[in-house]
């Protein structure tokens, strides 16, 4: 039982700490914003908000179609369509320093 409650405290540790959001947030919240430029480059977009400035960084990605296993030989395969992925950083800066993170993927056919 004792086990149980341990391996199932690990998991719920590892699903909420390892997430996209959380290493975005340990690795920008509270640094400079010079850091952002080292990192994404220019951004796509300036938001100026009463509550800082929000910079918007986007990556664009392709990506390929691919055969789905089914695990068993069939005649009739299933492919994936071909996507183009979008992430889309937003940094909200106040006097210099990142207070806030967010992030947000888009995939259009």
């Amino acid at each position: 039982m004792k086990f149980r409650v341990i391996l199932f405290g690990l998991l719920f540790f590892a699903f909420f700490s390892c997430g996209t959001k959380k290493q975005l947030q340990r690795e920008f919240k509270g640094k400079p914003v010079a850091l952002l430029k080292e990192t994404f480059g220019e951004p796509k977009t300036v938001l100026e908000q009463e509550n800082g400035t929000v910079y918007v960084f986007e990556k664009l990605k392709e990506l390929e179609s691919t055969e789905i296993s089914q695990g068993k030989l069939t005649l009739d395969e299933i492919v994936t369509p071909k996507v183009n992925k979008t992430e889309r950083y937003y940094f909200t800066v106040k006097d210099g320093i990142i207070v806030e993170t967010r992030y947000e993927e888009e995939y259009e056919r």
